[in-house]
Parts: C-alpha cells; sequence; structure tokens
C-alpha cells in the first residue's frame, strides 16, 4: 500500500513505527487463512507493544472512522481465526503484550497480558515449583488466555470466562479502565473479590467488544493431591441418555468436580488416533502407511464404542475410593468404568514397556502412550497433542501438525448450550446427525457436563476446504445444524463469523440495548463491528 493510499494506516505507521504496521502481501495473506475457509479484506495489521500504543491505535481509528479487530493469537479454529467479522477491518495483533506481570502464589492468582498462551503460564508455574494449575483447554499450548475466556472458551474444570477478574481495558474512547477494584491505586483485593464495588463490568467485555482487553487476572487452582481419571464406555447408541443423566447425577452429589467429556466415536477416534498412530510406528508396530487403519483396528478393539466419558476425582485416597464406589453403583449397568491414575499410568507403562516385544502388550502401550496428554489436560497440563485430529478426520488432506489454519483440512463448530437432559440431547443430536449425512458430512460430538443442569455442545465438521463446493456445502451444514437447535431452544454461546447473523439480531430489545451501550463505551464503532454487535 502506497503511502497516502490510506490515511489512517500512514497514522499508525506514525504512532507505531513501519515494522509495526503490516500491509504487504504476504503478512496478509496470512491473516485471511483460516480453517474455517471464510474470506475477509484486511487492509492492514497493527502490532502495538504496550498499552500506550494499544490506545494510539483506537484514537487513529476513531480520527479516521477505521475499524479495527482485535486478536490475542488469533487461535479461534473453525470460527474465523484472525479474521475481522466485516472487509476493511484492519487486524489489531497483540502478540507485542506477552508479559506476566504477576504470579500471587497465596493468591492463587496470576495476571496476565492478552498474549500470554497456556503454555507460557505452565512452564512458569512449574518453573517457580508452585502446587498451583489453571483451567487449561484441549487446544494446544500456543493459545491465549486471555483472548479464549473472552469468548467464554470452556477449560477442563469450568467456563473460563468466570475466572478472569481485574481487567485491564482500552475502551473505544482511547481511555483505559481498570474493572473491579483495580482502579484503586495499591488496591490488594482485584483479584481476590473480582466484583469490586457499583456495578460489576467484568461481563461486559467477555463477548462484548466494547474496548480491546490488553491484561486480566486468571484465578489459578490448587494442584490436586491425587487426580484419577474416570473412563466409561458404552457399547449401544440407545445408553446414551441413561450416561449423560448418571453423570449429572453424580456431578450434583459432588462425586466428581469439573467438566465431564462424553464424546462420541468420530470425536474419540479423531482425538487418539493421530497419537496412536505415531506410537505404533515407533514401536514398530506397522509401517507409516499402514498406521491409520492399525490404529483404527485398535480403537476398535479397545473398546471405544459409539460414545465415551471422561471425568475426573481429585482429593485423599479415602475419599476417592468412596467416590469410585459410588461411581461405579451409578453406571452399572449403563457403562463399563476403568479408573486410571498417574500411579497405575506410570506402572502400567513400565510393564508394557518390558513386554513390548509382544504385539498385543505393544499395541496397549502405544494406546496408553496416545491417551496420557488427552489425560493430563485434567491435571492442568496443556499439550499440542491434539491439534493432528482436524487433518485426521479429513482422510488425503494435506496436514499440519501445529496450526489448524495451514493444510487442506477445514474445520466448522457449531456449539449449543443444552439441558443436562439425556432425552432432550439423544434428540437433539440425532437432528444433528441426520442433517450432517444429509450433506456428506460426519459429525464429530462431545457433550461436555459443565455443572449439573447444563452441557456446551461441541459438534464439529471436518471437511476439504481446496475443494469450494464442499466448503461451501460444509457452511450450509452447519448453519443448518445452528438453525435446529435454535428452534429446539439451545441457542449457541459463540458462533463463528459466517452465522453472526443467527444470533444477533436488529428486532430484539437485547441486542439493541448492546448497541447502546457500545455507543457510550465505543461512540464511533471502530472496535470489532459486527462481531455480537449491530454495526
Amino acid at each position: 500500500m502506497t503511502p497516502g493510499a490510506n490515511p489512517a494506516v500512514d497514522a499508525w505507521r506514525g504512532a507505531l513505527g513501519e515494522a509495526a504496521v503490516l500491509t504487504d502481501e504476504a503478512s496478509v495473506a496470512a491473516a485471511r487463512r483460516n480453517a474455517a475457509a471464510l474470506d475477509r479484506r484486511i487492509p492492514c495489521i497493527l502490532r502495538p507493544r504496550s498499552v500506550a500504543d494499544v490506545q494510539a491505535v483506537v484514537r487513529i481509528a476513531r480520527a479516521h472512522r477505521a475499524p479495527v479487530h482485535p486478536v490475542s493469537r488469533g487461535c479461534n479454529w473453525g470460527m474465523g481465526s484472525r479474521l475481522p467479522p466485516r472487509d476493511g477491518t484492519a487486524v489489531v495483533d497483540l502478540s507485542g503484550l506477552d508479559r506476566i506481570r504477576e504470579v500471587n502464589a497465596p493468591g492463587r492468582y496470576a495476571v496476565v497480558e492478552a498474549d500470554v498462551t497456556q503454555g507460557q503460564l505452565h512452564r512458569r508455574l512449574a518453573g517457580d515449583g508452585l502446587p498451583l494449575i489453571f483451567n487449561v483447554t484441549g487446544s494446544s499450548t500456543g493459545t491465549s488466555l486471555v483472548g479464549n475466556s473472552l469468548d467464554r472458551g470452556v477449560g477442563y474444570f469450568d467456563s473460563r470466562a468466570t475466572l478472569l477478574s481485574g481487567l485491564e481495558v482500552v475502551l473505544g474512547t482511547g481511555e483505559v479502565i481498570r474493572t473491579g477494584f483495580g482502579h484503586y491505586d495499591g488496591a490488594r483485593t482485584t483479584h481476590l473479590y473480582r466484583h469490586g464495588i457499583g456495578p460489576w463490568l467484568d461481563g461486559l467485555f467477555a463477548q462484548g467488544n466494547f474496548g480491546i482487553v490488553t491484561a486480566a487476572g486468571v484465578e489459578l487452582l490448587p494442584k490436586p493431591e491425587r487426580e484419577t481419571a474416570v473412563i466409561a464406555r458404552i457399547d449401544r447408541e440407545d445408553a446414551l441418555p441413561a450416561l449423560i443423566d448418571a453423570f449429572a447425577g453424580l456431578r450434583r452429589r459432588g462425586v466428581i468436580g469439573g467438566v465431564a467429556h462424553i464424546g462420541n466415536r468420530a470425536r474419540s477416534w479423531m482425538t487418539l488416533a493421530p497419537l496412536l498412530m505415531e506410537q505404533l510406528v515407533a514401536l514398530r508396530q506397522c509401517p507409516a502407511d499402514r498406521a491409520r487403519e492399525a490404529a483404527e483396528a485398535v480403537l476398535a478393539a479397545e473398546g471405544f464404542g459409539p460414545w465415551s466419558a471422561v471425568a475426573g476425582i481429585a482429593g485423599p485416597p479415602r475419599m476417592q475410593a468412596i467416590a469410585r464406589a459410588e461411581i461405579r453403583r451409578s453406571l452399572r449397568g449403563i457403562a463399563r468404568v476403568i479408573f486410571l491414575g498417574a500411579g497405575l499410568r506410570r506402572t502400567a507403562e513400565r510393564l508394557l514397556a518390558a513386554l513390548r516385544g509382544i504385539p498385543a502388550c505393544a499395541r496397549k502401550l502405544a494406546l496408553l502412550r496416545a491417551v496420557t496428554p488427552v489425560q493430563e489436560l485434567a491435571l492442568g497440563i496443556p499439550t499440542d497433542d491434539t491439534l493432528p485430529a482436524v487433518g485426521w478426520a479429513v482422510p488425503g488432506a494435506a496436514p499440519s501438525r501445529d496450526d489448524p489454519d495451514r493444510g487442506d483440512a477445514g474445520l466448522l463448530y457449531c456449539l449449543p448450550i443444552v439441558p443436562a437432559d439425556g432425552a432432550f440431547v439423544r434428540e437433539a443430536l440425532d437432528a444433528v446427525l441426520s442433517i450432517f449425512a444429509r450433506y456428506g458430512f460426519e459429525a464429530a460430538i462431545t457433550v461436555n457436563l459443565l455443572d449439573d443442569r447444563s452441557m456446551e455442545g461441541v459438534i464439529s465438521l471436518a471437511f476439504r476446504r481446496d475443494d469450494p463446493a464442499r466448503a461451501a456445502a460444509a457452511q450450509s451444514c452447519i448453519r443448518e445444524a445452528e438453525e435446529d437447535m435454535l428452534r429446539r431452544g439451545c441457542p449457541p454461546y459463540r458462533v463463528g463469523l459466517g452465522s453472526m447473523d443467527l444470533v444477533v439480531r436488529p428486532d430484539d430489545p437485547f441486542w439493541q440495548t448492546v448497541r447502546s451501550l457500545k455507543t457510550a463505551l465505543d461512540p464511533d464503532g471502530v472496535i470489532s463491528p459486527g462481531r455480537y454487535n449491530l454495526a
């Protein structure tokens, strides 16, 4: 872009420096590349390195009526990644705000800037030898804590937005506000009592787009004295309602804590098969060109049937023994249950490694090693080992192990919140499966028990995004699934850019009120216009 062609770009260059304003074709193309196969015109990428820089970005945006869209790491895979909601919107890349400002062990919180990743915080806690973990997601180590939390991502212990406190926000006016007690100099309890005094503003900035959040407090959790994975598997589709109701009852009685994950065969296989393939080849159980077939055979033989559930129980041995007995009783006649703690897993791995010359033992060792990084998520240990699932789900697509935005495999999500009612969930999922089948896609489904009353539906669609016809069919399919869920009274808690109009409706007083708030906090509507708001 030549100087003078865009006055806002020239002003941003003057404020941030040439190196922080990218308009070259390669940089813009990288920002446009996304697993959802969507597209937007992007005039430039801005890279502020401080809160003052972010203020300058917003003030120039206001002066020139030039919209901007902030991203932390841009890993909103399947929902649009780094793409802004509208054409002509500059992307504000917050990767320069990457400091962990504070870790307070007695108060169990960390204050992190917008670009701090799961892996970064995990390494800090482990390096300091602290008996603390945080609410990790099944995404990669390189994903942002703040960005995912503000879009209400769900971790292995809770919805992440509920664990934020003391937000630092550059409003659409260019002013900086700090929520809770954070606007009082020397406040010691900003991240201990998140509500502060007066109206509680934190919730406005989760999917609010009234400002750019540059830092926030993240609640840390005590490392469990002992953690045991509960794995329950059913052999018949018609047992799913009873499985859901049993786990909801266990959560209601406090037998299990955190989020329980109940996934169908497609979800289990796409998660585990790529890891199992690597292990089978490493243990010389099959050649690389037969690894997919061999992995599928192992998963089928090990009983990963129609649906599998994974939850966690924590606490001292005596409490865990009581919990295990209650879980066995509740799931008797419904599912096969195994309990796998870290100690048992290590012992089994040593034994199987010693016997790996026996093919059956080598295959079990491969499966155990494949399952380990997934189970360790419940211990607060993030992993990159879940990323190959996207490529595996599209046979023949050029894979990318570390970035779903690369390669030929596409990804879309339908993310409804549904009641923790087994019969209702079964009926709704049957409809989704029917919709997917009509378009020729397989639905990988997880229903995550958030508490004893509600579940997060994670319905993913993998497709060839290098095939325009299949990409268009995928968009139509996921939209129809979202529409069906809405008709059933189950709106999504997150939507991709292609579905924003399904939930943001101009005749709805709720969204009209959101528009009034945006007018107050972002008077010129320059921050992510059209994303969870009426532009």
